[in-house]
């Protein structure tokens, strides 16, 4: 990762001139800037550097895309459009920015803490115990449940967001983030809290099989695992659909 701002922006100039509708850059431009690019993070980062680039000069077609090829090839899993995305996000907050104060990474860390403050807030109330949490969506009504539902839906944020920031932080760190990333990143959310609530409704607990006095703390396992493994459980019901179309085909 380049350690100072004026090689972030050095770096980026070339994809804001791309941006511009009225200048002319060509495919070569392109290769050239994404080579230099490659070949600076590679160094930085203290990548083992092959002797066969040839860094041709003459804008060479051939030589610049073995270049490209082979630098592609030492730097995965980076490319060089995720070196750009995140040079430009460093680039935004600063000169003394960090990592981990990028825009998308603070969102993630600002909804976790909400949705913890949330959870301890709700589960303070005499009304979110054991009992209530038995009853379940169609055996409860107005405030008993809405303060139930916050509780699980709380809770399935945090899953979600323990996940997220584990995988974002991994990229941030691995200079693999995308721009693809911030866009997905309320759809992941949104997601995390639907599957959260779906898997606390699905897999109801009785007395027979568990004491009362665990009946909480398993709800909210349960909402914390289905926020953190959304795909899994995705995964799970499309599975039973597809057993249930294959019984009807026949």
């Amino acid at each position: 990762m380049p350690e100072t701002t004026e090689s972030i922006q050095q770096d980026i100039r070339l994809e804001d001139i791309r941006l511009e509708s009225n200048v002319d850059i060509t495919n070569l431009d392109v290769i050239k800037s994404d080579v230099d690019l490659m070949f600076k993070f590679a160094v930085n980062t203290g990548k083992h550097i092959p002797g066969n680039l040839k860094f041709d000069e003459e804008d060479n077609y051939e030589n610049l895309i073995a270049d490209y090829n082979t630098l592609l090839k030492v730097i995965e899993p980076v490319t060089p459009e995720s070196i750009l995305y995140l040079n430009a996000e460093l680039t935004n907050i600063g000169k003394d920015g960090k990592w981990y104060l990028i825009p998308i990474y603070t969102k993630c860390i600002v909804l976790a803490l909400l949705a913890l403050g949330v959870l301890i807030f709700v589960a303070m109330h005499p009304l979110v115990n054991e009992v209530n949490q038995n009853s379940g969506l169609l055996d409860s009504t107005g405030y008993t449940l809405l303060l139930n539902l916050v509780f699980i839906c709380a809770a399935s944020l945090l899953g979600v967001m323990f996940y997220l920031l584990k995988t974002l932080g991994d990229k941030i760190k691995s200079t693999t983030l995308l721009p693809y990333d911030s866009i997905q990143l309320n759809a992941s959310i949104i997601i995390g809290i639907i599957s959260g609530f779906v898997v606390t409704e699905l897999f109801t607990l009785n007395d027979n099989t568990i004491e009362n006095n665990f009946l909480v703390i398993h709800k909210m396992t349960l909402a914390l695992l289905g926020g953190f493994s959304s795909d899994a459980i995705f995964s799970i019901l499309q599975s039973i659909v597809n057993k249930f179309r294959s019984m009807f085909a026949n």
